[in-house]
């Protein structure tokens, strides 16, 4: 290759590379602008369920639920809810977009039943922590789930929710969880 074929290769690939700067430049002040119309904080929050859910998740009750409800935790034995996995705020917020499973005995009647409702009262998430919800408790495509085969998940935590803590729960549920 002569020196003005090497020439002319460097200035090809010189102008290649500047225009793959560009169009990325461009494409990451597309994104970065697309992100602040829509709210980067937004977007971030979706994945792990919002500010109102961080406040749930790091709750010292709710905490507590990662000992049973995790990959390997010490106790989860059979018959614990199988699709539950609380050991981050992420993969707690996936996980309750899903639906119930590996429930035995009285309470298998909840399999496939919803973590989360088309509102609190209608959650399975929260019919576990809230006796009234819990007793009137209604799904016709389910119903085996039902006060009886609802697990009363206040047991293991020595007592009832906060007030504050369950109506925070209810409301994160009813502004769109």
């Amino acid at each position: 290759m002569n020196t003005t074929s090497r020439s002319a290769a460097r200035s090809h690939h010189s102008s290649i590379v500047t225009a793959g700067k560009a169009r990325g430049a461009g494409a990451l002040g597309a994104l970065l602008l697309s992100l602040s119309a829509f709210g980067c904080s937004e977007a971030l929050d979706a994945v792990g369920g919002g500010e109102e859910f961080t406040s749930i998740y790091e709750s010292d009750q709710f905490q507590t639920c990662s000992g049973c409800h995790a990959p390997g935790a010490p106790g989860k034995v059979n018959g614990t809810e199988a699709t539950q996995d609380w050991s981050t705020q992420q993969t707690a917020n996936s996980s309750l977009q899903g639906t119930a499973s590996g429930l035995i005995g009285n309470f298998q009647g909840c399999n496939g039943v919803p973590f989360i409702g088309p509102s609190a009262e209608q959650s399975l998430l929260v019919a576990v922590f809230d006796s009234d919800v819990r007793q009137n408790f209604e799904n016709s495509q389910f119903p085996s789930c039902n006060g009886d085969a609802i697990t009363d998940e206040t047991l293991r935590l020595g007592g009832d929710l906060p007030p504050s803590l369950l109506q925070e729960l209810k409301d994160w549920i009813d502004g769109g969880s």
